[in-house]
């Protein structure tokens, strides 16, 4: 291989072909189609217009993408690392950042296939549905439009591409299958309670409402809702904003990303040094 690239290629078409090989992905995108449908239909948001949809969608994207990326990501790296397959991939130039750049390239354009597709037959119905006198709402001076439910969508993808980073990253220190579901999981709580439950606790202990945009950003469940409310929801309902600072939710969920795909390639590349530590920890112990 002539360059870093190719590589990075090899592992991506490699992992595509393991993605495709798994039907429980297709199922869970199936039931993600179902219960977004399902939501829209009886929230009225599909007879009503593409912003009330996204009021109706905006909670439980919240927690149902995460779990899909997350899904996704926990058995990402591990599964090779547990096979051995990793250290056969070691044999060939391919380095670990280029090891793990493909397979969470892969994993990120299955993530946007999967969770891309129902949201946008979701909308597609919303766009069927909508009475066409709600494309303005009579008490506010804000215009329903598709472009909102884009905005939506295109907002979804960064968010669940952070759990997918952090997860797999996770996944580089599991020991088992049962413990990388158990540190999956462990991701996914705190990223979707965490942050939420941190700014409960600092109002109740006198923190200043007035730092909940600010503070609220640091987290991807708080970025992802404060843009969501920024320039979705918040384009026809209140027009001065001021939900979230735009720039700090999106490093925030660009630097959850990095920070996962940072601790992973870190963790390929000194695992087998790391398991040398360890050895001669336990055999000094055992001494």
């Amino acid at each position: 291989m002539s360059t870093p690239f190719d590589g990075v290629w090899l592992v991506f078409r490699r992992e595509l072909v393991t993605v495709r090989r798994t039907p429980g992905y297709a199922v869970l995108a199936l039931g993600l189609l179902v219960v977004l449908g399902g939501l829209v239909a009886v929230g009225g948001g599909g007879a009503t217009g593409f912003v009330p949809a996204v009021v109706d969608l905006l909670l439980p994207t919240e927690v149902l993408v995460p779990l899909l990326a997350v899904v996704l990501g926990y058995r990402a790296l591990f599964a090779d690392a547990a096979s051995g397959e990793l250290a056969v991939i070691r044999t060939y130039p391919v380095s670990a950042a280029e090891y793990v750049f493909g397979v969470l390239l892969a994993r990120t354009a299955a993530l946007v296939a999967l969770v891309g597709g129902p949201f946008a037959l979701v909308g597609a119905y919303v766009w069927l549905t909508a009475a066409p006198d709600t494309g303005i709402f009579a008490t506010h001076a804000g215009v329903d439009s598709p472009v909102l439910f884009v905005r939506f969508v295109a907002l979804v993808v960064p968010f669940g591409a952070a759990y997918l980073s952090l997860s797999a990253a996770v996944s580089t220190i599991a020991t088992s299958r049962r413990s990388a579901v158990a540190l999956g999981v462990l991701a996914l709580l705190a990223g979707v309670l965490g942050g939420d439950l941190a700014v409960l606790r600092s109002l109740s202990a006198g923190a200043s409402p007035s730092g909940i945009a600010e503070s609220i950003a640091f987290t991807p469940n708080g970025a992802f809702r404060g843009l969501v409310f920024e320039h979705v929801i918040g384009v026809a309902f209140a027009p001065e904003g001021g939900f979230v600072d735009t720039g700090r939710a999106v490093a925030s969920l660009v630097g959850w990303s990095v920070l996962g795909v940072v601790a992973a390639v870190a963790a390929v590349a000194f695992e087998s040094r790391v398991e040398v530590a360890v050895e001669r920890l336990r055999g000094r112990l055992g001494r």
